[in-house]
């Protein structure tokens, strides 16, 4: 091999070697930022899911609690026997005046308030659509907690003719 050869071949080949180092370079970087962005995502998810775990017991008590209003409510709402009336009366209040007052949010309060009033006498609406209307209430401030997409409800008016 002639030594103009050589140089040739030896400039090639430190070309090939310095593009190849370039493009490895380049490649680290990119697979480096990808990986940082990727930590980032699964970061941020690890955090929203240790927030929802430690407001969990709050949502959850929260949920059981709109149940048993909800429970009441409808059972005033429905009930002929004066005895079960009587009962859910006293759980509602018991309800609206202590531990529902701990986690309720404006939208389950202003139902409770509403269907407490009614409860005295101040009735703008039947007992079965404040009792609905409550129920809707916490189906809203649970799905909200719990970042559920609860599908639409239907419309359950009642058309007394």
């Amino acid at each position: 091999m002639s030594e103009d050869s050589a140089r040739f071949w030896s400039v090639i080949f430190g070309g090939v070697t310095t593009i190849g180092l370039v493009l490895g370079g380049t490649y680290t970087v990119i697979q480096y930022f990808d990986s940082r962005k990727k930590d980032a995502q699964t970061y941020a998810l690890q955090a929203a899911t240790a927030q929802l775990e430690a407001r969990k017991p709050s949502y959850s008590t929260h949920l059981d609690l709109c149940s048993q209003a909800s429970v009441a409510a409808a059972t005033i709402a429905t009930t002929k026997d004066p005895q079960r009336k009587k009962a859910a009366t006293e759980d509602f209040w018991r309800l609206y005046w202590g531990p529902l007052g701990m986690v309720e949010e404006n939208e389950v309060g202003s139902a409770m308030i509403v269907f407490g009033k009614c409860l005295r006498g101040a009735c703008q609406q039947s007992f079965e659509q404040l009792s609905l209307s409550l129920a809707h209430s916490c189906r809203s401030e649970v799905s909200r907690h719990f970042e559920l997409s609860l599908p639409p409800l239907p419309d359950k008016s009642l058309n007394k003719d």
